[in-house]
Formats: C-alpha cells, sequence, structure tokens
C-alpha cells in the first residue's frame, strides 16, 4: 500500500516521518556509506524543507514500512539541477511545471537484502507505480531522479529503463547517473506486469497538487 505526506504537514505524521527518516539513515549513511547530512537517527537536508511529497510503501502483510521516496517539483528546489547540474552534461536546466524530480530513493535493507524473494521488485515497483498514477493524474510529462548506475539497472528490470539525461561521474564513493522516464499509461502498466500488481497502488485517489495542499 502506497501512503502520501508531505512536507508541509509532517507534524500530523510523526510515526510516519520518524520511521521514514530513520530509514533514510539506516540505507544511505549506514549502509551505502554516502555523504548526506543527518540529525541523530535521520537523514534530511535542505530539500525536505521545500514541502516535497514522500511516497511511503507498506507491507500488506505486516503494515511496517519498507521503503520510500521524495517527489519535488522541478520549478522550485532540486537536487538535478541545485546540487549535481554536472549531471546534465551539456543539456540545460531542468525547469518546467510538468517535470517533477523523485530523489531518496530506498528499500528496506533487510528486504534487499533477502534474495531469495520478490519482495524489493513488489516494494520498488510499488513506490514507482505510485509516482506514474500521481503523475497521470497531474497530466506531467516526466519525471527525473539522480541515482547511480546500480539502482539505474535495477529500474530496468522492474519495467522503467528510463533515459540517461547526460553521460554518468562518479560522486563520492558512486558512479551517478541523471534518468528521465516519460510519464505513461504503457510504462505503468509495464511496471505493475513486472511485479504482479493488481488495480491502484494509492490509498485514495489525488493528484500532485492536491496531495502537496492537503
Amino acid at each position: 500500500m502506497i501512503r502520501i505526506l508531505n512536507g508541509r504537514t509532517r507534524g500530523q505524521h510523526p510515526q510516519a516521518i520518524d520511521e521514514m527518516f530513520k530509514l533514510r539513515k539506516r540505507v544511505f549513511h549506514d549502509f551505502l556509506k554516502w555523504d548526506v547530512q543527518t540529525e541523530g537517527e535521520w537523514e534530511i537536508d535542505n530539500y525536505d524543507k521545500s514541502n516535497p511529497l514522500y511516497i511511503l510503501s507498506y507491507s500488506p502483510d505486516t503494515g511496517k514500512l519498507r521503503g520510500s521516496l521524495r517527489l519535488l517539483p522541478t520549478l522550485g528546489p532540486n537536487m538535478l539541477d541545485d546540487t549535481f547540474p554536472i549531471l546534465l552534461g551539456d543539456n540545460p536546466e531542468i525547469r518546467s511545471a510538468s517535470i517533477w524530480e523523485s530523489s531518496r530513493f530506498c528499500i528496506d535493507p533487510e528486504i534487499s537484502q533477502d534474495r531469495a524473494s520478490n519482495q524489493v521488485t513488489v516494494a520498488a515497483a510499488e513506490l514507482m507505480c505510485g509516482v506514474g498514477e500521481l503523475g497521470l493524474a497531474s497530466g506531467i510529462g516526466h519525471i527525473v531522479t539522480v541515482t547511480d548506475v546500480f539502482l539505474e539497472r535495477m529500474f530496468r528490470r522492474m519495467g522503467c529503463p528510463g533515459e540517461r539525461i547526460g553521460e554518468p561521474h562518479r560522486i563520492g564513493s558512486v558512479f551517478a547517473v541523471a534518468v528521465a522516464w516519460e510519464v505513461t499509461p504503457s510504462l505503468l502498466s509495464a511496471m505493475k506486469a513486472v511485479a504482479a500488481i493488481e488495480g491502484t497502488v494509492l490509498e485514495r485517489p489525488m493528484s500532485l497538487e492536491t496531495a502537496r495542499a492537503a
């Protein structure tokens, strides 16, 4: 199940927000050893002050948070334009009402280490399907992200290959790359087929703007 929260009202959902920021710290700081900002048990940065949307995936069996990502409009502060413009290559900044950025995509390390099941594929696909459903409901054209080449391969396996915006660059300990996906019904259907997801993944229908204003 996908739950959508926004940054402006995160104080109304303290448990969910606490679990998400703790998961981000376990993934990006503790497990991947990325150079990220932390506050106690949380991984949190300046982009979390820009009223992002948080897409949270919960296990239908245990109710436990199993993955999350963050969405921001590219008309405002975003990681690709403002922190990693090197990944744009020779392309101009991406500032468009029809393009949103996904960032801080993460899956619970306990799930990611379970190679005998398809939980990673299901949790990851559910997150991306949530983005796809929101995008289609909002009429946006593309989602962009900064990721590493390992996750880029995982996106391909789950039915959403995307297109590189520029060439990969070593940033810290990883080879990072900017990827763009066109938001289409066929892409959403392909991801759902790979993960055997039926019907909507959202707890209720909504668009990006209504979710940010909720």
